[in-house]
């Protein structure tokens, strides 16, 4: 039973993380490799905080959001002055620095040591340490922010954002300033990407580096392209399925537990090459010209 609460507090973290990839990857067509940069700053803001200031659970993740919306706002006024190709690996340059940083600045973040310790929320005087009760908040804050996702993916601001995405040049003669546009979807996506990591790190008690690796790039890059960029309801659905239902399969297989990750992140990236094989008409459709 425990196992299953932990997939599903999974799910929930996931969720966040995924959907909010999904607005600036699936809509907006930014190819951004920096997701799991603001995700680990939102981590490791949350970390320092509760364990370093004592700050309560409420200002961890308003504090995690913010920085990680922030860090996102320095990543799109440099990268988006590329495009395409080229946007890409400038996201991953900086997904790489913000790696560098958490390994070697030993005076903040304990480089490959890790945070340990993080204390779980204290609310309602409810007891946090007890994974049932720590599933409830998960689900409430996963709530939330798929509610708050889920309006701004109905809202006119995504037709804008799939519209420079499709057309940049009609947005433009429309009069739509692509470029703030582009830079907000970073801001948002990143915020959401923030309290993802704050729950992570509010869950496990521990971080390092390890867990913000270009493989889980790929991870949340296969949720997005399995569900299909830009489809809500289809994220929410492959991110049930590659989070527990994957998982319990190769348990089912009784495969060894020291190498059931490697082999989750390889099948991850096997699947996502699948996709983007069989449809990479959609995924990558031949760009309008005037």
């Amino acid at each position: 039973m425990d196992y299953i609460i932990h997939l599903l507090i999974l799910i929930c973290i996931y969720l966040i993380l995924a959907q909010s990839f999904n607005l600036i990857f699936g809509l907006g067509g930014l190819f951004n490799l920096a997701h799991v940069a603001v995700y680990a700053i939102g981590a490791y803001t949350t970390a320092i905080l509760a364990t370093e200031y004592n700050f309560g659970f409420y200002a961890c993740l308003i504090f995690s959001a913010l920085l990680a919306g922030l860090l996102a706002l320095m990543i799109g006024e440099i990268s988006l002055r590329l495009s395409h190709d080229y946007f890409a690996i400038g996201s991953l340059a900086f997904s790489a620095v913000v790696s560098a940083l958490l390994i070697n600045w030993k005076s903040l973040t304990r480089g490959v040591l890790g945070i340990p310790g993080i204390p779980r929320p204290e609310l309602f005087n409810l007891d946090f340490n007890n994974i049932r009760n720590f599933l409830w908040l998960a689900a409430l804050v996963a709530l939330f922010s798929q509610a708050a996702l889920y309006v701004i993916f109905r809202s006119s601001y995504a037709r804008s954002l799939r519209a420079q995405a499709e057309f940049e040049l009609a947005a433009l003669a429309l009069n739509r300033d692509t470029r703030l546009i582009k830079v907000f979807s970073f801001f948002i996506a990143s915020c959401f990407a923030g309290v993802a990591g704050s729950l992570f790190a509010y869950y496990l008690n521990y971080i390092d580096p390890s867990s913000f690796s270009l493989g889980e790039m790929v991870s949340i890059l296969t949720i997005v392209v399995v569900g299909r960029p830009g489809s809500f309801a289809g994220v929410m659905i492959s991110t049930l399925i590659l989070t527990a239902v994957l998982p319990e399969g190769l348990r089912f297989m009784k495969i060894d537990a020291s190498i059931l990750g490697p082999m989750r992140q390889m099948l991850h990236a096997v699947i996502l090459f699948i996709v983007v094989y069989w449809n990479r008409a959609r995924l990558f459709p031949v760009e309008r010209v005037v």
